[in-house]
């Protein structure tokens, strides 16, 4: 049997061997080519694509009577594949003439694109799934192309939080060469991330990691409002997020290993494995200077904010090293001081296992000044407005913070669109620099309409503000003043008529002047006929820094009651006082401010041993407004606001009017000295039973957290707030634990010219209005033209 096998295997190799050396290569010249297959290519390109030419020398290898092409036939094939136009293609030998061959290029093409059927699509519309597609009429229908278009819908439908898509193609032939494209979609259910998995980490917890992403994570039966879907290209940014925290917590040489992402059995959540590697925790042992001639060692170090031994924060070390929010980097020192080329590179030292020394190497440069400030895109706007509020000017030394504080002053004049200022500096020496600032102009003129409607009726106000006005050019505009004409109305007949104008910059120097005339009547069981006027005296200070300033006013009014019942007695009454505020006002931004403060004492004097006229009293009023962001970020704000107020006579028997006095309530439109809070009636609060005002201290607390939908074309927010106040009849009664409560929810819209739209819906928890034992309940407060 074993000698059998034997003789079998040697004929086998006998015969193979006798086919080899039977084998030979052979020249033949191409009498002819053909084509044989093709619908809509032409043969002359299939032809011209191959590289075969009628004439050209192939070499073919004779195996017994057949004639296999050699390289050069390979090639062609090859060339014609890249077309990626044909299912199949070869190239054979049709017929031999002596020394001659006849070619023959078989291909099958595929089908050309006629129209593209969707079917199965609910969770995606037809539009995307077409716009993923990416595939136009007349187009070649290719596998390869296929496979693309598959994965591009699966990745739609796994931002929707479809894992279980499954797409499948059919392709249905219409007519010669033409085809429809039907795609077949099987969305499956909507899974969501179930359990984020960590492996490797030791030192930090799963929490934190978690925590650290902000786009990707799980899904929690308590958390309603989160989808915990998934998304491929946030989870690649959450992935760097992770890598960030690992960086502020001192792991400097952390990274991750390995990443999966896959599904459950039951193929009903999601789950992500992240493999990562920690390395030890550094700490910082010394920090040292070298090539620093301008400020000493220690001054550097202060604005590092690093002591040996702490922990090793690479995020915190490069914002004050490069630039921090706060200004107070060590670059910032630098360039606020003319030093515009420096440049500073860190070198870290590994001096143990955890231990690392840093040297920065500090390269300074030469120190340049401002040759000329340039101003681009003003229309309207003169250049001496936007200069008085520049405070980089030709001669001093380049500066950051001062390029950064004058964009914060044009901001304020809300005469440009705060998005688009934009600054910019041009080297034209070795220690002179070009600055120019780029605006873009918007309109600040309003209507001045403000409306309110409550349980009392409409009340509001019409009127025009021109805020950049011209008293010389009316017509064009543009010197930064300010011309306002008002008609307030109310309750009880009230209404008042106000004539005031502005000039911020007298004779161009940071003083301000202005006048106001105001006619106002008043309604409500006697007739207030008040009429009188006010100029004003300001200055921007530079004492105890450049965002304070004082404003004096001195009033004048005659007062004209009849029929009174009570609060005024008959006749006439003259008024002259003295206010003075004091103001420092940092925000950011005039719409929609996101860090900064305004605060505000105002002190008045009405009578008493310096004025003459009927009315007598001391008036003290604080206000704060202060902004910061949460989370770092703009769009999302926390605005905190105490105001305070104090008036009282100088005698036991002064004459105090009682629109001096505090009152509280709603919107505080349409009324005189009515201070806003939500979830409560209108005029409601420190009144009497006929809602004459008589508080004579007022104490109030607001707090909201703001969100910006939008800043342009129209500034659109949402806010939450809560709120508590109380204005009080006597100083005794004065408690903090005897507020007026209220919380909701509302919206703000800036349209110009007509100014701010808001809308609020608040809770008071206090019975106020009825008097009834209960909470006062939900309020709807609608105010169009207040101010943010």
């Amino acid at each position: 049997m074993g000698m059998r096998r034997f003789i079998v295997c040697i004929f086998f190799i006998f015969v193979l061997s006798s086919n080899l050396f039977s084998q030979q290569q052979e020249v033949y010249k191409i009498l002819g080519i053909s084509v044989e297959g093709n619908t809509v290519a032409q043969p002359s390109a299939i032809i011209f694509n191959s590289g075969l030419k009628v004439g050209d020398e192939i070499t073919l290898t004779r195996v017994g009577d057949m004639l296999i092409p050699g390289d050069k036939v390979r090639n062609a094939v090859k060339q014609l594949w890249a077309l990626r136009i044909f299912k199949k293609v070869s190239v054979e030998v049709e017929n031999q003439v002596g020394d001659g061959v006849y070619l023959l290029i078989r291909v099958e093409e595929y089908p050309r694109l006629d129209d593209i059927i969707i079917e199965g699509n609910k969770a995606v519309s037809t539009r995307d799934i077409k716009n993923k597609i990416n595939l136009v009429r007349g187009q070649v229908i290719a596998e390869n192309r296929l496979t693309s278009v598959a994965s591009e819908i699966k990745k739609v439908y796994e931002e929707k939080g479809y894992f279980l898509a499954d797409v499948k193609f059919e392709v249905i032939p219409t007519k010669e060469g033409r085809a429809n494209l039907k795609v077949k979609i099987s969305e499956g259910r909507k899974i969501s991330i179930k359990k984020i998995i960590f492996d490797g980490n030791v030192k930090v917890k799963d929490g934190d990691l978690k925590g650290a992403m902000k786009d990707t994570k799980e899904k929690k039966w308590w958390m309603f409002w989160r989808t915990a879907k998934f998304d491929r290209k946030k989870y690649e940014e959450d992935k760097k997020k992770i890598i960030e925290y690992y960086r502020k917590k001192g792991f400097k040489d952390a990274t991750i290993l390995d990443d999966s992402i896959y599904v459950d059995e039951k193929r009903e959540h999601l789950y992500i494995k992240i493999k990562v590697f920690e390395g030890p925790q550094y700490k910082v042992r010394n920090i040292t200077w070298e090539g620093n001639t301008i400020f000493d060692d220690k001054v550097l170090s202060e604005r590092l904010d690093f002591k040996s031994g702490d922990i090793y924060n690479r995020e915190k070390f490069e914002k004050n090293l490069y630039g921090n929010e706060q200004q107070t980097d060590v670059a910032s020192l630098y360039l606020d001081n003319g030093y515009l080329t420096v440049n500073m590179q860190p070198e870290e030292i590994k001096v143990g296992e955890d231990t690392i020394d840093i040297v920065v190497h500090v390269f300074e440069g030469k120190q340049f000044r401002i040759r000329r400030v340039d101003i681009k895109g003003n229309t309207k706007t003169k250049d001496k407005v936007i200069r008085r509020e520049l405070y980089t000017v030709p001669g001093k030394f380049f500066s950051r913070s001062d390029i950064i504080r004058s964009i914060r002053n044009l901001a304020v004049l809300n005469y440009f669109n705060p998005e688009k200022l934009k600054p910019d500096y041009r080297m034209v020496s070795d220690s002179t620099v070009d600055l120019t600032y780029e605006v873009e102009e918007k309109s600040s003129d309003t209507f001045n309409a403000s409306v309110g409607y409550s349980s009392f009726g409409l009340i509001g106000s019409i009127g025009v503000t021109f805020n950049n006005f011209s008293i010389s050019e009316p017509w064009r505009g543009g010197d930064g003043q300010m011309l306002n004409f008002e008609w307030v109305f109310g309750r009880y007949d009230y209404r008042t008529f106000s004539l005031s104008f502005r000039e911020p910059w007298f004779r161009d120097t940071p003083t301000s002047v202005g006048f106001n005339i105001v006619d106002t009547r008043y309604s409500f069981g006697y007739d207030l006929r008040q009429t009188g006027g006010s100029i004003s005296l300001g200055r921007r200070l530079r004492w105890p820094d450049d965002y304070f300033r004082v404003d004096y006013i001195f009033r004048f009014q005659i007062y004209n009651v009849g029929g009174t019942s009570g609060y005024y007695r008959e006749g006439k009454w003259s008024q002259f006082s003295l206010t003075q505020v004091i103001t420092r006002n940092s925000v950011d931004n005039p719409i929609f401010p996101s860090i900064g403060s305004n605060v505000s004492l105002s002190t008045e004097i009405s009578g008493g041993p310096i004025f003459p006229g009927t009315t007598d009293y001391f008036k003290i009023y604080l206000s704060s407004e202060w902004f910061s962001r949460i989370f770092n970020w703009e769009k999302l704000v926390w605005y905190n606001s105490f105001d305070w107020g104090y008036v009282d006579g100088f005698r036991r028997d002064s004459f105090i009017p009682p629109i001096e006095l505090f009152s509280m309530g709603g919107t505080g439109l349409g009324y005189i000295a009515v201070t806003p809070l939500r979830g409560y009636n209108d005029i409601s609060i420190g009144v009497t039973s006929n809602n004459v005002p008589q508080g004579r201290v007022l104490m109030k607390y607001t707090t909201e957290v703001r969100f910006g939908l939008t800043m342009n074309p129209m500034p659109i927010y949402l806010l939450l707030f809560a709120e508590a106040g109380n204005a009080w009849a006597r100083t005794r009664q004065v408690s903090l634990f005897n507020l007026y409560r209220s919380a909701g929810f509302g919206v703000r819209l800036h349209m110009q010219p007509i100014g701010l739209i808001g809308f609020d819906y608040g809770y008071g928890f206090d019975d106020v209005e009825p008097r009834d034992g209960k909470p006062d309940g939900w309020h709807f407060h609608f105010q169009f033209g207040r101010g943010f």
